[in-house]
């Protein structure tokens, strides 16, 4: 559940690299304050936005945004222009902000307010652009709480957007094409032993998938491509698959998305999308939606599953409803599938 918000503002602005994992430059990033039941304002989606589209096209970026919050009780908007504007004496892009909070108000968004950040060194000053006595000096982002919540989780902070992509970068293609090579007389034997309903054999290959999120956990990922051939044809199984769509632990879900994240970067059709829709699924369960909006932007054959979580990310559906069903549906595949001992 998300945390009651007793930030102050300088607070709130140190906790966004951690909350997009990444530290933003050139971006409007967009923090939702959601009323909860109790009284108190909870932190809700956080949605970053390219500052050149929000100075170009602000209609359009606030009709996403709400849709993305359409499900969320929205107290207030804090947006923040992350911009080393050097070259004026006033507050970067004022009149077209202006025109961004007249389209945030037209769609109903009445509590808004916009601060200026030029970067995120410890100490530099920050600006509201209503009220020129609202200022203030940002404290470190490294000993932020929400830094170390996520650092907790398993999560990196990565110095800039393109560091944070270069996890969505594929391994050379002769790369990929000997592991596809490697994958399908596997896929064939996996197919196999669906059809004579060979659970032992299945087994054994649910118990590979299990001890390579184990090693993960503490930070070994496959490089060997046969193994990674191994676990790409056998997460193409799709009841295997859907055992891993959830983790009994968050230190297991942290590391089951970084392995996805690993075998997503070695994997060619058909077996690319699949291992797509598990990251997708993870990181939207664990809020990651900067790790989920990255891979929908990459997965250029999104499977059943990868559009239903992309729906859910976009119109902002809290992972919490779906999250109950999902991890049902594992323990049972799971019980059904280890009821059989595996033959040695």
């Amino acid at each position: 559940m998300p945390a009651p918000i007793y930030l102050t503002d300088a607070d709130l602005l140190a906790a966004i690299p951690a909350a997009l994992g990444f530290v933003p430059t050139d971006s409007v990033v967009v923090v939702a304050a959601a009323a909860h039941p109790d009284g108190t304002a909870r932190m809700g989606p956080i949605t970053r936005f390219d500052l050149d589209a929000v100075i170009h096209h602000p209609r359009h970026v606030v009709a996403y945004l709400r849709q993305v919050l359409s499900e969320t009780p929205v107290k207030r908007l804090i947006s923040t222009i992350v911009h080393d504007n050097t070259s004026t004496g006033d507050l970067p892009y004022r009149p077209q902000l202006a025109t961004f909070t007249h389209w945030l108000h037209n769609f109903g968004f009445t509590n808004v307010e916009l601060l200026h950040l030029p970067g995120f060194t410890p100490g530099v000053t920050w600006s509201c652009y209503d009220v020129y006595s609202h200022t203030g000096t940002l404290t470190d982002p490294a000993t932020s709480p929400l830094t170390a919540h996520e650092i907790a989780r398993g999560n990196r902070v990565y110095r800039s957007r393109d560091d944070f992509l270069q996890q969505f970068v594929p391994v050379p293609a002769d790369v990929r094409d000997r592991i596809q090579a490697l994958a399908a007389p596997i896929i064939d034997d996996i197919r196999k032993e669906e059809l004579a309903d060979d659970s032992p054999g299945l087994h054994r290959r649910l118990t590979r998938i299990d001890d390579a999120i184990t090693a993960a956990t503490s930070g070994r990922l496959p490089t060997d491509e046969h193994v990674i051939a191994d676990l790409l044809a056998a997460l193409s199984c799709l009841r295997l698959r859907d055992i891993h769509l959830t983790q009994s632990t968050a230190e297991r879900t942290a590391a089951a998305q970084a392995l996805w994240l690993q075998l997503w970067r070695h994997a060619r059709a058909p077996y690319a999308p699949v291992i797509a829709a598990l990251v997708a699924t993870t990181a939207y369960l664990r809020r990651d939606g900067a790790t989920a909006g990255a891979i929908f932007d990459t997965d250029s054959q999104p499977t059943r599953l990868s559009q239903l979580i992309r729906a859910l990310h976009h119109n902002g559906i809290d992972p919490a409803t779906i999250l109950p069903g999902l991890a049902d549906n594992s323990r049972a595949l799971r019980t059904e599938l280890t009821s059989t001992t595996p033959h040695s």
